[in-house]
């Protein structure tokens, strides 16, 4: 239960830090190429941490956490690459995180079938998500432009804590959304 509940919160905080990341890039796109890598090195490591525990955490329905395993290791990988490399990785980061974006965004499609399956009701905005930050993501990569980048973190974060909402329960007797079919 610990591990479900650090990756829940996890999940939450790393959801702030994208928009957050999102607030700024938007308002401050000039910002420091050397800042942003060291920063975005050090989320990367802590959300390809938080991925990996909650993969490994019994979480009861195996929804917003089923593919996080290989995810949380390309996060701890690119992050450390981000960190060690960051003077020749700064122009390629916002591709790097456009590419982080689109994966995830896949990723959270597959978990939005599987949500439409177990009788999720908000499966279809779990889709739209995936979808919108799908789109955001890959204009990333092709743009490489740090307003683009904002849009896109800002709809990553969005997606994440949707996903997290709806679909983590902390116990069987959890009921914050009444109208679920799990188990039936």
């Amino acid at each position: 239960m610990k591990q479900i509940k650090f990756a829940r919160t996890g999940y939450i905080l790393i959801s702030i830090l994208f928009y957050l990341s999102g607030i700024l890039c938007l308002m401050i796109p000039n910002i420091s190429g050397k800042a942003v890598a060291i920063a975005g090195g050090i989320v990367l490591i802590a959300y390809g941490i938080i991925k990996i525990t909650g993969y490994l955490s019994k979480d009861l329905y195996c929804l917003a956490f089923q593919y996080d395993f290989a995810c949380g290791i390309f996060l701890l990988v690119l992050g450390i690459v981000v960190l060690t490399a960051n003077q020749r990785f700064k122009g390629h980061l916002l591709s790097a995180v456009g590419v982080l974006i689109l994966l995830d965004s896949l990723l959270c499609i597959q978990t939005s079938m599987d949500a439409k399956r177990f009788g999720l009701p908000s499966w279809s905005v779990i889709l739209a998500f995936s979808i919108l930050s799908g789109v955001l993501g890959a204009a990333l990569i092709v743009t490489n432009m740090q307003r683009i980048a904002g849009c896109s973190l800002l709809a990553e974060g969005l997606m994440r804590h949707y996903i997290v909402h709806c679909t983590v329960y902390l116990s069987p007797d959890y009921h914050h959304f009444p109208e679920r079919k799990f188990g039936k």
